[in-house]
């Protein structure tokens, strides 16, 4: 046992070396790797000698080495010290130690024993065969302590709270070099879901409940109970949340879960600034109630300003079972554009049904009313427009804000006709996908691809904001924000029925926190491809910020009579 608890004081023991290394001069020879590590991290924990009497000290070395390699199963080293004043000063100390590890005791015999209902878990019995623990393999004192952890931690996963180690030791031979390992564990009844109790009253009592992914009666899981929580948490109507098993008020082998929640205020606000090369400077406001009613209705309004763009929106959220996964959305909003070719104004007023599926996917069905009024180049353009659609999507990440993996996925389409009043004939499908990929350690690419097309007769009959331009920040770097599309006889943007663009980004680390990437993106906004693709290219620097990737690109067009070096800046998460 004493092994095992200094094994586990290793990480400690590291952190003492930063400050003993300027007193200690330690060579050690004859090792390397793991060995060379522990022995190094227990000598350097030994306190030093007041005075010149260095005797005690070195005994203490000689135990603490060889207690080092007895806690990887090196039982018969054998360790040779020569420790010395460096240059004749009191408290400057010269270790050379000379260790030869000998041969490791070897595992002959795993007495692995589950007693109580975990034995009929297969789950359990699953996870117990693949303890890190073999026979005919070296000892490990540090393996054996962490197997020991994980079988305790995997009972109070699964709901065996009672669990217990009725034999645990590790019996060794140092002869013969060989060890028994013993591990009967007890994990007593599997406890149940018990009823959810809210340790005080809320309006949202009900719409809590129905969150729930498990029922009373139920075998417990601890990543049910977390999710539950999670799910609780994300639902955006509480300011806290505490899900937990309160097993001293179990009954028989059901524990109840009590919960605590704390509504929102009755009215949050939210301020937020930001800045791109493609629009400048913007701010956004945003007002919510996030609970209206005891069914769970919210409302809330945002407002957004830029020199380009001034919108304003308002939501109404009707939660149908759980708000996380299925709810209704009715919404409003104002948008006032002017940019580059394009001036317009747009007022919708929609209703969305949102579904999450089984495979994780977001789906979303709409129906909006659309009146635009707009200037494309020089064609003015009035437009009402009734459009349903559908869009699926979905975001998967590793590595928080500043991920290391992840991929997303979107498609949608929107249909208009004549058939329900509305002005014009009109079918748009659009999809873009993204990948993150962390090759190895060092190596990571970004790679993007959109694609999308308008069924129409004439782009005229589109409406500015349905057309597609490509060109800045996050499509085509090297050129300006939606330059590229079809122009007119006069050289105005006039946008397009297809849109194809592609990206791949390369980075690499040359300090924590820290990458330079470099980047190759093409494609194009057309009505009939008989433009050429164009092609940018160029390098610049990643910060893995507190709050997220802050890049700075400098991009140059490759196929294009402008030659211009463009800066191009993004804030944000990569996908």
């Amino acid at each position: 046992m004493v092994l095992i608890l200094r094994f586990a004081m290793f990480t400690m023991a590291l952190l003492i070396s930063v400050s003993a290394m300027a007193k200690v001069d330690l060579t050690i020879e004859g090792l390397d790797g793991e060995l060379e590590a522990n022995v190094e991290a227990y000598l350097l924990s030994v306190a030093e000698p007041t005075g010149k009497n260095l005797g005690s000290y070195r005994d203490s070395l000689e135990t603490e080495a060889a207690n080092a390699l007895k806690a990887l199963g090196y039982y018969h080293s054998d360790v040779k010290l020569d420790v010395s004043l460096k240059d004749g000063q009191v408290g400057k100390l010269k270790v050379v130690a000379n260790i030869s590890a000998g041969e490791p005791v070897i595992i002959k015999a795993l007495d692995l024993k589950l007693i109580g209902e975990a034995r009929h878990d297969e789950v359990f019995l699953t996870f117990a065969k693949k303890l890190p623990l073999q026979v005919d393999k070296p000892l490990n004192h540090g393996v054996y302590a962490s197997a020991k952890s994980s079988i305790t931690s995997m009972a109070l996963q699964r709901g065996y709270f009672n669990g217990k180690f009725v034999k645990s030791k590790v019996e060794v031979e140092a002869k013969e070099n060989k060890a028994t390992i013993v591990l009967w564990f007890d994990s007593g009844i599997r406890f149940r879901y018990g009823p959810l109790v809210f340790t005080q009253p809320s309006p949202a009592e009900a719409l809590v409940r129905n969150m729930a992914n498990f029922e009373q009666g139920d075998y417990y899981l601890t990543t049910q109970v977390a999710q539950y929580s999670l799910q609780v948490s994300d639902s955006g109507y509480f300011r806290n949340v505490l899900v937990r098993p309160n097993i001293e008020k179990a009954i028989g082998n059901q524990v109840p879960i009590e919960v605590t929640v704390g509504l929102k205020p009755t009215n949050s606000f939210e301020v937020g600034a930001g800045v791109t090369t493609d629009n400048g400077p913007r701010v956004k406001f945003g007002w919510s109630r996030p609970w209206v009613n005891d069914w769970g209705h919210s409302l809330g309004a945002d407002l957004e300003l830029s020199k380009q763009s001034q919108t304003i929106s308002t939501y109404y959220k009707i939660p149908i079972d759980n708000p996380n996964w299925s709810y209704l959305n009715v919404q409003t909003g104002y948008q006032r554009l002017d940019e580059n070719d394009t001036e317009s104004t747009k007022f919708t007023l929609g209703v969305q049904r949102f579904w999450k599926t089984p495979g994780n996917w977001d789906r979303t069905a709409f129906i909006k009313y659309d009146i635009e009024d707009s200037i494309q180049g020089n064609q003015e353009l009035k437009t009402k427009l009734i459009i349903p659609g559908i869009s699926y999507s979905r975001t998967r990440v590793r590595g928080g804000l500043n991920a290391v993996w992840g991929d997303k996925q979107l498609i949608s389409t929107e249909v208009s006709s004549k058939y329900w009043a509305s002005d014009e004939d009109i079918f748009k499908v659009y999809g873009q996908t993204k990948w993150l990929r962390s090759l190895t350690e060092k190596h990571r690419v970004l790679a993007r691809l959109e694609l999308g097309a308008i069924a129409v007769d004439s782009i005229n009959s589109v409406p500015s904001s349905m057309r597609f331009f490509a060109g800045g920040d996050q499509s085509i770097r090297g050129y300006d924000y939606k330059s590229i599309a079809p122009r007119s006889d006069d050289n105005k943007l006039i946008g397009g029925k297809y849109l194809t663009v592609a990206s791949l980004e390369y980075s690499y680390p040359v300090k924590p926190n820290w990458r330079i990437a470099t980047f190759i993106d093409g494609g194009t906004a057309t009505n009939d491809f008989s433009e050429d693709l164009q092609y940018g290219t160029g390098a610049g620097v990643a910060w893995a910020s507190p709050i997220g990737p802050i890049k700075l690109f400098l991009g140059v067009p490759l196929n294009s009579e402008e030659t211009a070096v463009r800066l191009h800046f993004l804030m944000g998460p990569e996908l």
